[in-house]
């Protein structure tokens, strides 16, 4: 994703965008819908602080019992991007703080957009808090109904 100085009015500018996944290079099996980007972007001289909002909606498969799931997904970064001569030695995209060059028209936000998008997934993902699992002996989804295994 692009952001291009021209297009952007001195001062505060906000926008939303509707991202394929595949454009923030994301697994089209979990990401099956158009992630939803909100930017807020502050064109000052020298300094530009982009924050970035993103939602969607992710399909999973419950980490207990083994059934399908949708979850809402949000997150969001900010980053701050300073002109400078050179870049700083150890920056890489993805930093919190990154250079751009004099002249230069525009700046890629593609990873911050995804970074926010991948810490905002939970560690596990639940069907429900609740979820009780598989039966360790027979499968039986125990969310369902007891199964018939022998205690």
């Amino acid at each position: 994703m692009i952001i291009r100085f021209e297009s952007l009015k001195e001062g505060s500018n906000h926008w939303v965008e509707n991202i394929n996944p595949r454009e923030l290079e994301l697994d089209v099996e979990s990401f099956q819908e158009l992630v939803t980007v909100e930017l807020d972007v502050e064109k000052r001289s020298g300094k530009i602080p982009v924050s970035i909002v993103t939602r969607t909606l992710g399909s999973f498969i419950c980490d207990r019992c083994g059934e399908d799931l949708r979850l809402d997904i949000a997150g969001n970064c900010s980053v701050l991007f300073m002109q400078r001569d050179t870049p700083l030695p150890d920056e890489l995209p993805g930093d919190d703080l990154r250079s751009f060059r004099p002249g230069q028209n525009e700046i890629d936000i593609t990873v911050d957009v995804r970074d926010a998008l991948l810490l905002a997934l939970p560690y596990r993902h639940l069907c429900s808090d609740d979820c009780r699992g598989l039966c360790p002996v027979c499968g039986e989804n125990l969310n369902l109904g007891a199964c018939r295994c022998v205690k």
